[in-house]
């Protein structure tokens, strides 16, 4: 992809916020530009993959929708968002904001030579995060393999330009069978048809689900066969089939083009799982640490690994220089207990000038930086900072591949925040805690933002349960972990495959039996963080019924925490309300009739009248007939 004419770019103009100097100096280049005051649109469209850079600009960040931002900033494996705000040192007090890394959020004064320049940079790490999938193509009829050949690459290609697409087409299934194997992971669909001398369609695709069970897989075939069609997409080894012959070339195109979106939502939520686990240990090595050095210790580990990084380095700074703490690999002066003047290297200027740098080349050395110490570019740092406080600064060389990606760079942000919170010595342990789960919080939502049947079902479950225990009379504490607990409630699913997550109808039992493991699941997840110890049992019990017939202990009636009850009730109202792969949504007045028919059964009866009475809109008050005597006011009577 060309980075001067085929980047695509929104500006979201929030409040009072104008950047004209900006959108010039972005045109300039030959970006294409949308600019919009409409942030939910922008999130629907980055949802579908229109972006590669969306920045946000707004004079008021406290009143910002905080879902569609959060939204946003989920997507990151596919594109690059940016923050423009009155002043980035307040970020983590803005509720909309605490998704976001350092990295993200500019002053809106900014000069727009050096914005742009950012966004140039943004713009390499997303580039270098292209995905490469392969498209198989099997049919023993030349004429219609020759057609496919001609038709499938210019139009995927043009369609999903985010993409680095490969095509291979056969006539023997035996060849492609082994083209497959070859392709590994890249594989991300498969077009067959069913009638060949070598070996049935079907029979292909089943043995091709075996090697790669996340490539979709689209069968040809004629009338007679779609019965034999409909019983494989039941039993899994389908994902689509088309009766040939193709006599609408442009549908047939579109029909592989939703495979292949649907193959990179799979792949993207499960690089999220992944992430996500990989995340939480970290939070929990850093929550557990006894002191200092074993928190940067952990920083180094944790980064050689998930990174697959050649050389990690983490510092100091006594506010004269920076002191090297833990390092992995070969750097050539970075050794640990080397001390690095303040003002010199790429790490001293990031812990200085306090915002993470990338540099690719000699060319993006910042002002005053010297490489000398890093032997080899790109290297990439972070600093460590609190408030105020500049803390230290943590480095990475040597990535795979040679480049560093978007989701690298957000990854070493968030490691970068986590350590400074810990470093700091937990002084503010209540803001410490609640950005920690801020954090895990985001890190769910990005799961959810990529599947249109769960975005935000977080954020809603977290709004009702407060709302209903608010108007329960639960407050102070017991409300904060009952926040807590609805924002990480669903915690546990990352543990469970993705396929049963997303199956369009009803669970196996053995299926089921492993979706039900998930709150026991949750809870040990969060199980070495004791800041969330009345926060977990809300978690494990959120699927309990009131009568004991649910799950994972069967508690029954008061057994079940006053915090579960509650969620309970505000999980299953989404869940009813929102549309499902399977189902249509509820009207809210049909949820609400549901929940009251089962109180007592699976929930909490009293729970159940307050949170009618409070989702029911107030019956209008009519005024009485004219000539009717009013009523004795109450005082008035006694007197």
């Amino acid at each position: 992809m060309s980075v001067v004419g085929d980047v695509q770019m929104a500006l979201v103009q929030m409040g009072g916020a104008r950047c004209d100097g900006l959108a010039q100096a972005v045109r300039a280049r030959g970006w294409n530009l949308e600019l919009t005051e409409d942030i939910r649109r922008v999130q629907e469209r980055a949802g579908d993959g229109d972006y590669h850079i969306v920045v946000i600009a707004t004079d008021a960040p406290q009143s910002m929708p905080a879902h569609p931002v959060r939204g946003l900033l989920s997507l990151q494996l596919d594109m690059s968002v940016i923050l423009l705000v009155p002043d980035r040192t307040e970020i983590l007090e803005i509720q909309a904001l605490r998704a976001a890394t350092s990295d993200q959020v500019y002053n809106l004064d900014t000069h727009p030579a050096v914005l742009v320049s950012v966004l140039e940079n943004e713009l390499q790490s997303v580039l270098a995060s292209r995905v490469e999938y392969a498209i198989l193509c099997v049919d023993d009829d030349h004429e219609f393999l020759a057609s496919m050949e001609r038709l499938l690459p210019a139009r995927l290609e043009a369609a999903f330009p985010r993409f680095s697409l490969e095509f291979e087409f056969y006539d023997r299934p035996t060849e492609a069978l082994r083209a497959a194997e070859e392709m590994g992971p890249r594989l991300a669909v498969v077009i067959c048809d069913q009638v060949m001398p070598e070996m049935k369609g079907l029979e292909l695709l089943s043995r091709i689900m075996q090697i790669n069970p996340l490539a979709q897989r689209m069968l040809l075939t004629g009338y007679a066969g779609v019965d034999s069609a409909m019983e494989a997409i039941n039993q899994r080894v389908l994902d689509k089939y088309l009766t040939k012959p193709v006599e609408q070339p442009a549908s047939f195109v579109e029909t592989v083009g939703q495979l292949l979106r649907e193959h990179h939502l799979r792949r993207t939520m499960d690089i999220h799982r992944d992430r996500l686990v990989a995340q939480f240990e970290f939070i929990r090595c850093v929550t557990a640490a006894r002191d200092v050095a074993k928190v940067l210790e952990a920083v180094a580990a944790f980064l050689s690994e998930e990174f697959g990084a050649g050389r990690v380095a983490v510092a100091l700074s006594d506010g004269q220089q920076v002191v090297v703490k833990a390092a992995r690999g070969p750097w050539p002066s970075l050794a640990v207990g080397e001390t690095i003047p303040a003002g010199e290297e790429i790490c001293a200027w990031a812990a200085g000038h306090r915002r993470p740098i990338v540099v690719s080349d000699a060319q993006g050395l910042p002002d005053g930086a010297q490489a000398a110490s890093f032997g080899r570019l790109p290297v990439m740092a972070a600093p460590l900072a609190w408030g105020e406080q500049t803390l230290g600064v943590v480095m990475v060389g040597d990535p795979p591949g040679g480049a560093f990606t978007r989701c690298q760079r957000v990854l070493l942000s968030f490691v970068a925040d986590a350590a400074s919170l810990a470093v700091t010595g937990f002084q503010d342990r209540l803001t410490i805690e609640q950005h920690y789960v801020d954090t895990m919080a985001s890190l769910m939502e990005a799961v959810e933002a990529k599947d249109p049947y769960t975005r935000g079902h977080t954020d809603r479950v977290v709004e009702l349960a407060v709302s209903l225990a608010q108007a329960a009379g639960i407050a102070g504490p017991q409300l904060r972990d009952i926040e807590r607990a609805a924002a990480l409630h669903d915690v546990g699913k990352i543990a469970v495959p993705e396929a049963i997550i997303r199956k369009p109808g009803r669970l196996s039992p053995a299926e089921a039996a492993l979706m039900q493991r998930h709150p026991a699941r949750g809870e040990s997840i969060l199980s070495h963080l004791r800041f969330l110890d009345a926060a977990k049992p809300i978690i494990r019990h959120h699927h309990e019924r009131y009568d004991g017939t649910g799950y994972p202990d069967g508690l029954k009636g008061d057994a079940i925490p006053l915090g579960a009850r509650v969620l309970a009730i505000a999980d299953a109202y989404d869940a009813m309300t929102s549309t499902r792969p399977y189902r249509q949504a509820m009207t809210p007045a049909e949820a609400l009739a549901e929940i009251e028919a089962n109180a007592g059964r699976q929930f909490d009866p009293q729970l159940v009248r307050v949170f009618v009475d409070m989702m029911r809109p107030a019956e209008p008050v009519k005024p009485p007939p004219a000539g009717t005597p009013q009523p004795v006011a109450a005082e008035e009577a006694k007197a």
